[in-house]
């Protein structure tokens, strides 16, 4: 009984949340600038972690800083915008706020992760992760979004400001999230990112991880992440973080990231070249011998064919799939929502159903005909397929 009147309000509320998201995000325009907005977690009376010379804001700062100036160094036509320039306190809202004043094309926000004090393994826990608003609400990751949404609690009149955030588990465990247009991009970027922290700054890969539980990311209407740089509650990582060199190749590795997924959205970057593939959530899957879609010598030729003349490839264990739509619920042959695309196939993620296009034995192959899917389906990217699923 209860069962059947929650669901239809939540239905109901998911709706007006997705509309309000979907009106407020850009369209940009042939000549706009490409918009990065730069985000220094913590600062102010809000030193976020610590570790045992150092403090979480600090590190955030000093990386933000190199972060811009490589950017600007690289890509003559993107704007960086910061959230803060120096050690000030800025509010969670205030952060996304701006975002939205100077209609981002990104948001990055910058962290250090950390464990807590009883916490055995504190002093030797390493690696970075890239977080991407999801549809997963494993208890995982409440320490997590606790720790970085605790900023809130600092605030004068947070309750009124984020109507009823409470910062405990039980808020986390009932917040269900809506799955807004932009989580396709924000996953590509998360995946652009993380490779480039383990490939170029020699971090330690701890994968993309989804996560419905982070107020920026839960309140962007733009393609959004949070990194998790590195431990500092270890004394070794602790010490790179903090260093000019380490704080540099963290930077040159976002940058790094973000050339990479302009270049899946087909912008011009210079002379730039993709460094990687860049298939959803694959920064870390294994991928067996003589199958590295990276290394392929062949090459892809546009295809002629209609995207409902769907290409495959068979006896291979690695595929590359275009995913374009996600469902709540298993769509009807020849539903509307697939706008004409009738040969595809459709996988579960959790609660969700989401459709695929296409079955290539390369990354390559795969990109030839992302363009024709996002001709319906802008949002349309890339995934890895092992053995039927989809590599995490």
């Amino acid at each position: 009984m209860i069962k059947s009147i929650i669901n239809p309000i939540r239905a109901s509320l998911k709706a007006l949340l997705l509309a309000s998201a979907l009106l407020c995000v850009s369209i940009p325009g042939t000549a706009k600038e490409f918009v990065v907005v730069i985000d220094a977690g913590h600062g102010g009376k809000d030193s976020g972690a610590l570790g045992k010379t150092s403090k979480e804001k600090n590190i955030n700062l000093a990386v933000a800083r190199k972060l811009g100036d490589e950017i600007a160094s690289r890509f003559k036509d993107t704007k960086v915008v910061y959230t803060r320039t120096n050690d000030v306190f800025v509010t969670i809202k205030g952060r996304m706020d701006k975002a939205k004043a100077v209609k981002a094309d990104l948001f990055i926000s910058l962290h250090c992760n950390s464990a807590a004090l009883e916490n055995p393994r504190r002093s030797s826990l390493s690696g970075t992760s890239v977080f991407v608003l999801g549809t997963n609400n494993a208890n995982d990751n409440i320490d997590l979004a606790m720790r970085e949404n605790s900023a809130i609690l600092l605030e004068d009149d947070y309750k009124t400001t984020y109507k009823g955030f409470d910062n405990s588990p039980e808020y986390y465990i009932f917040t269900e999230i809506n799955q807004s247009k932009m989580m396709g991009k924000s996953n590509s970027i998360a995946n652009a990112v993380q490779r480039q922290l383990v490939s170029h700054a020699g971090l330690k890969d701890n994968r993309v991880n989804e996560t419905s539980r982070l107020w920026l990311l839960l309140h962007s209407t733009m393609p959004a992440i949070l990194i998790e740089l590195d431990f500092i509650c270890n004394p070794v990582r602790e010490q790179f973080l903090n260093s000019a060199d380490g704080q540099k190749k963290m930077a040159q590795a976002i940058c790094n990231g973000i050339r990479d997924y302009r270049l899946s959205l087909g912008h011009s970057v210079g002379n730039a070249k993709p460094s990687s593939t860049l298939a959803d959530h694959t920064s870390s899957a294994p991928t067996p011998p003589g199958k590295s879609a990276a290394g392929s010598k062949d090459k892809a030729k546009p295809s002629d064919k209609s995207p409902t003349e769907t290409p495959s490839v068979k006896n291979s264990t690695t595929v590359f799939k275009i995913q374009f739509l996600s469902s709540p619920s298993k769509l009807p042959e020849g539903s509307p929502k697939l706008k004409g695309i009738d040969r595809c196939e459709s996988y579960r993620d959790g609660t969700a159903y989401k459709y695929t296009y296409g079955s290539y034995p390369t990354m390559e192959a795969a990109t030839a005909h992302l363009k024709e899917i996002r001709a319906k389906f802008p949002d349309a990217f890339i995934i890895k397929m092992i053995d039927g699923k989809r590599i995490k």
